[in-house]
This record gives structure tokens, sequence and C-alpha cells, in this order.
């Protein structure tokens, strides 16, 4: 499965989860993801809601860039975002605490 899927089902898991989906909601922000081998993608989290998107848009509150395979663990939960951001896999530009807010928030709707 690849990131952007796996994302899209943790937007639709959410709906069971609503605690969870008011937390992201609330972050108020769009993200960036810059796939390094695979086609962009962004997600918006405000508003009541999670979406997921194809392709790009601005402005973004930040912009995260990493290969499919290293977001795809990240999400999984395979990979820690910040062993992966130390190693140079994962750039973040921008707000990264809210990146970090969104990286917790989805592993906790992925278990």
């Amino acid at each position: 499965m690849s990131s952007i899927e796996l994302l899209m089902n943790v937007a639709k898991s959410l709906d069971g989860l609503p605690d969870l989906k008011k937390e992201i909601a609330s972050i108020n922000k769009t993200f960036q993801f810059n796939v390094s081998d695979g086609a962009p993608f962004y997600v918006r989290a405000g508003e009541g809601a999670v979406t997921v998107t194809e392709g790009t848009t601005q402005p973004a509150a930040a912009t995260i860039t990493a290969s499919e395979q290293v977001l795809t663990d990240l999400f999984s939960g395979k990979l820690d975002g910040v062993q992966a951001f130390m190693q140079g896999k994962l750039k973040i530009s921008g707000d990264i605490f809210s990146v970090q807010k969104l990286s917790s928030s989805i592993l906790k709707a992925r278990k």
C-alpha cells in the first residue's frame, strides 16, 4: 500500500474515532508531501475534517520530502520520524512542531 493510500485510510478511519478526528482537525494546517520517487500529495487538517489530496498546494504550513518507502514506513509505524529526520531520510521545512503533532495523531489512528 502506498503512503497516500495509507493516509487516505487513516482519514476514513477517523469517522469512527471522533476525539482523534477533533484533535487532528484542530491542527488547522495544510501539509505538503513531496515524494522523491513518486507523486506529491497534501493533507489538509481543519474545519472538522482531514483530507488527503493528490498534487501540490500553497501555502503549506510545512513541506515534508522523502522517498515513498520512507513515508510508507513512517505512516505504518515501522520507522520513527525523528530517527528518519536525523538520518537525513526525511526533510521538513516549515512548522516542524505541527508535523510532529500530525504524525503522532496518524500513528494513534493506525493502532
